[in-house]
């Protein structure tokens, strides 16, 4: 004979609920990452962890977010994500080493031993563009930047954030490639010396962008990105050169065309 059993559940299940206590699921949802992250070096290259994530002093303070990429002297440091520098600091007894902090979407984070001219607070990079290149010395300033041999320090606002594909929680060890991108700009370190009849400064490499200033002839000035923009006929030559220059410390151009030098790489 088939018994057929009813049963109530909620007769059978008997839930406590205590005043003031919300149950909820233990699994809790990653922060939502307000920005796309790539890897401090340009797309389809490579870079060994040197020393995994986590608690790192490389001068300046301990960091607990922190990884080293092992990279040759002069590679290419790009800006992984949208950044404003908000303190920078050179290593003393160093060429030009930088520790910088930057501001981003997520929060802030820290890049060190970078070879870097005229980077100043309030400076601001897009995602690829570069900032400067692995340093090749080691200086020991607990001030700002102690290195143990060419590499690239990250300190990351978050373990959770995902970078290129990579969550940062899980660098502890293995090589990693970047999808970062082309380089935006063309990083440099060199002066040039203004024609003799002056030279305007603009806000953009174009000749119709405003003019912010002048500068006298035969006035040494340093410079850290081209790019190709306007082209203007070259003062001693005659001949068109598309060349524009970054004055260091500032977001300011001047022509190529106007200044005795040129940048190391560049074509007209």
């Amino acid at each position: 004979m088939m018994i057929k059993y009813q049963l109530n559940i909620r007769a059978k299940l008997k839930l406590l609920i205590l005043p003031g206590v919300i149950l909820m699921s233990s699994a809790v949802a990653a922060p939502a990452m307000a920005a796309d992250w790539g890897l401090p070096w340009q797309a389809g290259k490579s870079a060994t962890i040197s020393r995994g994530v986590g608690s790192h002093y490389d001068g300046w303070n301990k960091q607990s977010n922190a990884v080293d990429f092992a990279l040759s002297p002069g590679t290419p440091v790009l800006a992984p994500v949208d950044s404003t520098i908000i303190s920078v600091c050179q290593a003393r007894g160093a060429d030009n080493h930088n520790a910088i902090w930057f501001s981003s979407p997520d929060g802030n984070y820290t890049l060190m031993h970078i070879k870097a001219f005229g980077l100043s607070k309030g400076q601001s990079f897009k995602k690829g563009q570069q900032i400067g290149v692995i340093a090749a010395d080691t200086p020991n300033d607990p001030t700002c930047a102690v290195s143990y041999g060419p590499h690239v320090h990250i300190n990351f606002p978050s373990l959770n954030l995902v970078v290129d594909g990579y969550k940062v929680g899980n660098m502890t060890s293995g090589t990693y490639t970047s999808k970062n991108g082309t380089i935006v700009g063309n990083f440099v370190n060199f002066s040039a010396i203004t024609a003799p009849a002056g030279v305007n400064v603009r806000s953009s490499p174009s000749t119709s962008a405003s003019i912010v200033g002048r500068l006298g002839g035969n006035v040494r000035v340093d410079f850290v990105e081209w790019k190709y923009g306007d082209s203007v006929p070259d003062t001693w030559t005659g001949k068109p050169d598309r060349r524009w220059y970054r004055i260091a410390g500032t977001n300011n151009w001047i022509a190529s065309a106007v200044v005795n030098g040129n940048a190391p790489g560049s074509q007209p």
